[in-house]
């Protein structure tokens, strides 16, 4: 168990996150994504600070040079992990990949602002248009649902806490989390404002202070 709680929020959680803030940010892959600096620091900041910190060292493995040979991984070109197909049904994969990981860090007074961002992107993503309004063509089992949300809402406010509010995605106690719910609508602002890269700019100035 602590080996594949390590794989799902460490190489998947973060494959999850970098898929759709790279893909918003014009990234076809993976090592597209970490050859910029800001997005290189950003996953370097959610390993070190808010994935690592809710995990047990399997026996056997060192957490931080797991994480080094990850990078490597992702930095290879030769590797075409495209953005678009690891951000296929993130309505059944970020449970386990990131959600989990959010609510430890929430348990234990801990900042999760990077994967809210993360969270705030997959909703954007799942809208069908991206930050220029053009389609995305979104693969997942409630696509349908999401479009219907994304049409029906007014505001950011009502689209955000709408998504968060469907049982099948998120577990109660993140519904029920007022500071879960201000910290995604506060990434989703974000990123309707300063696109992904500036968000992830800011959030990682903010973070370094």
């Amino acid at each position: 168990e602590p080996h594949e709680k390590m794989k799902l929020r460490c190489l998947n959680g973060t494959h999850s996150a970098l898929a759709y803030l790279g893909y918003l940010a014009g990234c076809n892959t993976i090592a597209e994504c970490v050859s910029k600096d800001s997005i290189l620091n950003y996953v370097q900041h959610l390993w070190g600070k808010e994935i690592l910190p809710t995990l047990e060292t399997p026996e056997g493995e060192v957490l931080d040079d797991y994480c080094i040979k990850l990078l490597e991984r992702y930095q290879n070109p030769a590797i075409e992990h495209r953005t678009w197909q690891i951000a296929m049904d993130g309505s059944q994969k970020l449970p386990q990949r990131i959600f989990e990981t959010v609510s430890d860090l929430i348990k234990h007074q801990r900042n999760f602002q990077g994967l809210a961002l993360a969270i705030a992107a997959w909703m954007k993503y799942v809208t069908g248009r991206d930050l220029n309004g053009e389609i995305i063509d979104v693969s997942d089992p409630l696509a349908a649902d999401f479009f219907t949300l994304a049409k029906n809402s007014n505001t950011n406010d009502h689209y955000v806490n709408s998504i968060i509010n469907i049982n099948a995605v998120f577990p109660k106690n993140l519904r029920d989390s007022l500071l879960f719910r201000k910290e995604i609508l506060k990434s989703f602002r974000s990123l309707e404002q300063l696109g992904s890269l500036g968000s992830i700019k800011k959030l990682m100035s903010v973070l370094e202070k």
